[in-house]
């Protein structure tokens, strides 16, 4: 633990003498010491290597009705924690009323051997770097805070300034290997598959996923083709922004794609009328000298076959639960608008709020996005970019799929390989990953 300030011993004897007093406290004023009640008490902040606080559901910019009945209290450390971790398995929220929600019984959070490390760019970090959680802090959304009686915790919420650093998940199979997370959903891993089911028994991961991903996508892949059993596709296709030099996407603000993803138990991540533009030799030489170059594409990959996501200094990223849907406020109690703003870094950040052309109605509110009943995964800015694969496989397409990559919303793609790959962060004998 790092923290930010020194722990001077006056401080450390004022926290225990503070410590001692339930909420009918006590202030230092000129003239001595004077009581304060719970009203009084709520208009003050402390400072130093614990820090509290309190935010009302409708003094931020733009509340909503998630926001507004509740009042939210805050303790943090103003300090820097590290941690390099290993899970073989994080469940959280099974059963209960999201089965009714989701429409299937599972878990909010269910995701197979989760990794947190530090990062390297956009790639994982090596072994035992750290995942750096800046501030950290539990929040309690209350209920009729001006009600002894009626007075509840709704929900609680940990989390973090910004974090910075690696999650990777799951595990990749082969041809004759049980997949031992996944048997039981009747996907037999085919390696020699590149879309379909072929493709999902061979991967394990992210099973659900309840939450909100502010992503940052960009993929590059080889796609091959045969039009009505004549004309041969051989192209690489991109969207967004990749740092390859195979393709002609760039690597600027403007080339990136932003997708919002929320809800609960999530299993996959889709991305409607990807705009895909290729280029190559033959026909693709011929479109892409013309600028006919741009086809579109429906994506919809399966959540398991995603191996890590990066979190760049991500803001706001926390875990919360809750009995009902809470939009808690953001900790730095501005819009992300208005702190790309004062950063200057609107038009430069690689985020969608700080676009726009891209941004979204909460990029301007100084809540985050309501969290569902349960629980809830906020991560703002998560990066899943430079996906690459140099063989995918789209087999004999007919005059009909041909025509649907010419438009909106484009050829479907389903469970595509996407060719991830799991970091390892073991040592020694420790080999569960």
């Amino acid at each position: 633990m790092k923290n930010k300030k020194m722990i001077r011993p006056t401080k450390v004897l004022l926290l225990f003498f503070l410590f001692q007093f339930p909420l009918e406290s006590l202030a230092f004023r000129n003239d001595g010491m004077e009581e304060l009640n719970e009203s009084a008490l709520r208009d003050v902040a402390g400072q130093g290597l614990f820090v509290a606080d309190m935010v009302r559901g409708d003094e931020l910019a733009n509340p909503n009705e998630y926001s507004t009945p509740f009042n939210f209290y805050r303790v943090g450390m103003d300090g820097e924690m590290q941690l390099n971790l290993n899970m073989s398995k994080l469940q959280l929220g099974c059963g209960g009323v999201n089965d009714l929600l989701s429409g299937h019984a599972g878990c909010d959070i269910d995701i197979d051997y989760v990794s947190m490390m530090g990062r390297n760019g956009y790639q994982p970090g090596d072994p035992q770097s750290p995942v750096i959680l800046d501030r950290p802090y539990m929040e309690f959304a209350i209920k009729n805070d001006d009600s002894p009686t009626l007075r509840e915790v709704v929900g609680i919420k940990i989390g973090a300034a910004t974090v910075d650093g690696f999650m990777a998940t799951g595990r990749r199979y082969y041809q004759g290997v049980l997949n031992e997370e996944n048997s039981g959903f009747g996907n037999t891993c085919n390696p020699d598959a590149f879309t379909g089911a072929g493709v999902v028994g061979c991967h394990s991961g992210l099973n659900s996923v309840s939450g909100f991903l502010g992503t940052d996508l960009s993929l590059t892949m080889r796609v091959k083709a045969t039009v009505a059993s004549l004309l041969s596709l051989d192209a690489w296709g991109c969207t967004g922004r990749t740092s390859t030099t195979e393709d002609l996407c760039g690597t600027n603000q403007n080339d990136s794609i932003f997708v919002d993803l929320a809800g609960t138990r999530m299993q996959s991540l889709g991305l409607r009328a990807a705009e895909l533009t290729l280029n190559g030799s033959g026909i693709v030489a011929f479109l892409e000298f013309i600028g006919l170059n741009d086809v579109y594409a429906q994506l919809n990959a399966d959540a398991r076959t995603v191996h890590g996501l990066a979190f760049e200094n991500t803001s706001d990223f926390f875990l919360s639960f809750q009995r009902e849907p809470v939009a808690y406020p953001r900790y730095s109690k501005m819009s992300p608008t208005a702190e790309f703003t004062q950063q200057g870094l609107m038009g430069v950040a690689l985020d969608a709020c700080a676009t726009t052309s891209q941004d979204t109605p909460r990029c301007h509110s100084g809540y985050a996005v309501p969290a569902n009943t349960g629980w809830w995964m906020n991560a703002p800015s998560a990066k899943l970019v430079d996906v690459y694969n140099d063989n995918m496989q789209l087999g004999n397409l007919s005059i009909g799929d041909a025509l649907d990559l010419l438009d909106a919303p484009g050829f479907p793609i389903v469970n595509p390989e996407l060719d991830f790959h799991r970091a390892q962060n073991c040592y020694g004998s420790s080999t569960f990953c």
